[in-house]
């Protein structure tokens, strides 16, 4: 299953949740359902009007879309939004996302990444009447911690010890034992690192924070590189593709009640990743200031030091094996890196500095 066709025979007219669907991931997804004729409820615990959104300004009635404030480390909350409706399926998006954050809040993360999913579970399996068809319980790579040998498979030993990755290995697994044993429609998606457009976090992830750099109105900064990620490899998805894989993963009933890889369209060490986004964003900018195109290419990007971080992990090599995805549901990622690439920085270009052209202001 992969066009909008087959999808939209499976959730037009059909009650969706989507918990994190305020976020960049969740926005797309939720933004596609309702495309596809899906009535999407959205639970999200930062659902602020203030807050950047691909979502923002969509609750006003006229789609078939409700903003809940609600937050999965609250019982009540996730039981309140559950029994309310019968939902034919579920995606489970909400999680304590930033690396950083959860070293310096492990509590906070583990309240969410673990909790938050069996808060889900929980509620679903004391409440038959409101279990969905398929609970899509997003994962992500880090919870096979260091790599061995050129690629993890679902069969790879789970060594996440990150505060991150550990909380979301926990959360990971019991969503799979909860499928087992109390017959729940789970399936669990191990993603890599998602990019494109509409993704506000630019304080930590690379490209949000790279582009925001380039397209800084002040005029252009090199991106930053942290001397740490100097050897790091890791996939990347386009976002339109994360979609692609979690409505599938709900459509097709051979998934449920498994665990499965999501390979991303490349695998690239951490320079290559900037090498290329600053050459993207050059050639963008060539149509609207030359002179700040040249900047760009002329910053390049710039190495820094961090230095270590109690509680961080940084794992140096993944890379995802997507065979048994591909094998089950024909998945495959469609969206090329450079095309990818090119929409993250059209969006981003939009955003910090318009369609027009604009002066190059100070390099620095």
């Amino acid at each position: 299953m992969s066009d909008d066709s087959e999808f939209s025979q499976h959730f037009a007219g059909h009650d969706v949740l989507v918990t994190g669907g305020y976020g960049f991931v969740g926005g797309h997804l939720v933004r596609h359902l309702l495309r596809l004729g899906a009535q999407v409820t959205v639970v999200d615990n930062d659902y602020d009007r203030a807050r950047p959104s691909l979502l923002k300004g969509m609750d006003t009635g006229a789609t078939p879309l409700r903003l809940v404030h609600g937050d999965v480390t609250r019982y009540e909350d996730v039981e309140a939004v559950l029994l309310e409706r019968p939902f034919r399926t579920v995606f489970h998006l909400a999680a304590y996302s930033v690396i950083e954050r959860s070293s310096r809040e492990p509590i906070a993360a583990i309240s969410t990444n673990t909790m938050g999913t069996v808060n889900l579970l929980e509620v679903l399996r004391r409440r038959e009447a409101a279990r969905p068809e398929a609970l899509v319980l997003s994962s992500t790579d880090k919870v096979y911690g260091e790599m061995e040998g050129d690629r993890y498979t679902e069969q790879s030993p789970l060594r996440g010890i990150g505060i991150y990755d550990a909380a979301k290995l926990a959360g990971d697994v019991l969503a799979q034992s909860y499928g087992q044993s109390y017959g729940l429609g789970t399936v669990v998606l191990r993603l890599c690192n998602v990019f494109g457009p509409d993704d506000y976090n630019d304080q930590y992830r690379l490209v949000p924070r790279s582009l925001a750099h380039m397209f800084r109105p002040g005029g252009p900064r090199p991106p930053e590189l942290y001397f740490e990620a100097m050897q790091h490899e890791r996939d990347y998805i386009f976002v339109a593709d994360a979609v692609r894989a979690f409505l599938t993963a709900a459509a097709v009933p051979a998934c449920r009640g498994d665990v499965f890889n999501v390979a991303g369209c490349v695998n690239l060490p951490t320079p290559e990743v900037v090498r290329r986004l600053v050459e993207a964003a050059a050639d963008h900018e060539r149509g609207f200031d030359p002179q700040r195109a040249e900047a760009i290419s002329a910053n390049g990007f710039r190495v820094a030091t961090r230095g270590s971080q109690v509680g961080a992990s940084a794992i140096v090599r993944q890379h995802l094996d997507g065979a048994k995805f591909f094998e089950r549901t024909g998945f495959q990622a469609q969206t090329s890196f450079e095309d990818g690439l090119r929409h993250a920085v059209t969006w981003a270009r939009r955003r910090y500095l318009g369609t027009v052209g604009a002066m190059a202001g100070s390099v620095s």
